[in-house]
């Protein structure tokens, strides 16, 4: 008995749940912009979600979904996720100082 080899996901299909992060995160940042201007306040727990977001999303936009040999996300793809996520949370915490100190 033979079994085939695993497909593949299309290049535009690997990059569409990371693309509706990123635009998750983009509403999020927008409902709290809305939020600001209208109500003058802010929520910064969803400045810090919207920033990860975008940021991870971005990432696995530009990068896809990569795998090693045993189908598995390679540990460099990982450690770049984690990485963008803390990029993302610090972007975000930077942003809710800018906010509160004005």
């Amino acid at each position: 008995m033979t079994t085939a080899a695993p497909v593949r996901k299309s290049a535009l299909a690997q990059r569409l749940k990371p693309a509706g992060a990123a635009g998750i995160g983009i509403a999020v940042l927008g409902l709290n912009v809305v939020m600001l201007i209208t109500m003058e306040r802010f929520y910064p727990i969803g400045t810090m979600l919207g920033t990860v977001l975008i940021f991870t999303g971005v990432l696995g936009v530009i990068l896809g979904e990569p795998e090693d040999p045993y189908g598995n996300r390679p540990m460099w793809f990982k450690a770049a996720m984690i990485g963008a996520a803390i990029v993302g949370l610090l972007a975000g915490i930077l942003l809710n100082v800018g906010l509160v100190a004005d």
